[in-house]
């Protein structure tokens, strides 16, 4: 039993990229033989739908359709990223990761347990023949891949830098365990708003999710290139 992957866009006025690179790339994700649920913009949904078969579903969804947005318009910037990307609007959009897959999960459009998680642009840091069949295997844990050694402390401040113990761009296991990852993060996104008045990148909340619930996750050692599907 194969796992579903599942991915969403988000269209952002002046998004850093631009909507061609997104488009460039989300198709060629689009075009994977793997069964796939996907969460586009409806805004720019007809970029993609001609993609649409029985092994690839697209399903509309708005910016406003994200439970973040409503803090958006009070709390502060705090961090020091990139600042053509690393917006409180992009952490919402990294934040809801977790949130698509419970959606996906929800739908049951393949009748399976696995899901999979991979980034709409994953394309920009692999080869442009890379399989994606790796990432059919299935894991009852939450499979993800860390860059950083897990078990060093980096002296980083992570409410102002990104921390990359995980790498972000993949991630999946069994509807169990990514239900209950779902849970913690939006708990933990929401217990950080209540405490920083401000957001931060998905893979520092979810460091800070490792450190408590260890149990859950089953890392592998990865970077930004080829190593985050081949070791998956």
């Amino acid at each position: 039993m194969e796992p579903v992957l599942v991915s969403a866009f988000v269209l952002m006025e002046n998004h850093y990229q631009g909507l061609d690179f997104y488009i460039e790339n989300g198709i060629k994700l689009l075009s994977n033989d793997m069964n796939k649920i996907v969460f586009i913009d409806k805004r720019v949904i007809h970029h993609f739908e001609k993609y649409q078969n029985d092994r690839t579903h697209i399903l509309p969804i708005s910016h406003t359709d994200n439970y973040l947005e409503k803090y958006l318009p009070r709390i502060q910037q705090i961090t020091e990223g990139n600042p053509a990307k690393d917006t409180n609007r992009f952490y919402s959009i990294m934040c809801n990761k977790t949130e698509w897959i419970r959606k996906a999960i929800q739908t049951n459009l393949y009748d399976t347990p696995y899901y999979t998680w991979i980034d709409f642009g994953i394309y920009k840091i692999l080869d442009e023949n890379t399989d994606l069949d790796m990432l059919k295997k299935c894991y009852d844990t939450v499979r993800i891949g860390h860059i950083w050694d897990l078990k060093r402390v980096v002296n980083v401040n992570i409410n102002k830098k990104i921390c990359w113990y995980f790498a972000g761009g993949i991630f999946g296991g069994n509807k169990t365990s990514l239900l209950e990852f779902a849970d913690i993060m939006k708990f933990e996104t929401l217990r950080y708003i209540n405490l920083h008045n401000a957001l931060v990148w998905e893979v520092n909340i979810w460091y800070l999710i490792y450190k408590q619930h260890p149990h859950l996750f089953s890392p592998y050692s990865c970077n930004h290139n080829n190593s985050i599907v081949n070791h998956y």
